[in-house]
């Protein structure tokens, strides 16, 4: 993400952290060892899994070589097919293996949540698009 107010060689760089730790190519590592991480999917009505996944969001600096997270929240647990998207002054999230999709402003405060009817279907992705102009001339 661009922001006129960072150096050249700057941005940020923000994503959904599932805190989900697997690997089929490296079944040797002991992910247990990350403290928080989850190892196992959470399916809904689990009880066993108290986990949480994260937004993060990166400042990256391409001319010194660094990164460093300048933000991040606690959103709904989901080890897989979950995403999140900046749109103006909103961030908006989807856990989905839970099916639930979360509207935050930018400080990370929960504004809105929804929960799909979909029995048994994860929200796989989800993107937000305002049709400015699409429609109707304004």
């Amino acid at each position: 993400m661009r922001d006129d107010s960072l150096e050249d060689g700057q941005y940020y760089l923000y994503l959904f952290n599932n805190n989900y730790g697997v690997s089929t190519t490296r079944s040797d590592y002991d992910w247990t060892q990350i403290e928080g991480i989850e190892t196992k999917l959470a399916t809904e009505g689990d009880t066993e899994i108290d986990s949480v996944s994260y937004f993060y969001q990166y400042l990256v600096d391409e001319n010194e070589g660094t990164y460093s997270l300048v933000q991040s929240f606690e959103i709904p647990y989901s080890g897989i097919v979950s995403s999140v998207q900046r749109v103006d002054d909103y961030i908006i999230t989807d856990s989905g293996m839970q099916g639930v999709l979360g509207i935050y402003d930018v400080q990370g405060n929960l504004l809105k949540q929804y929960k799909s009817m979909l029995n048994k279907k994860y929200i796989y992705r989800i993107y937000y698009y305002d049709f400015d102009g699409f429609y109707f001339n304004i």
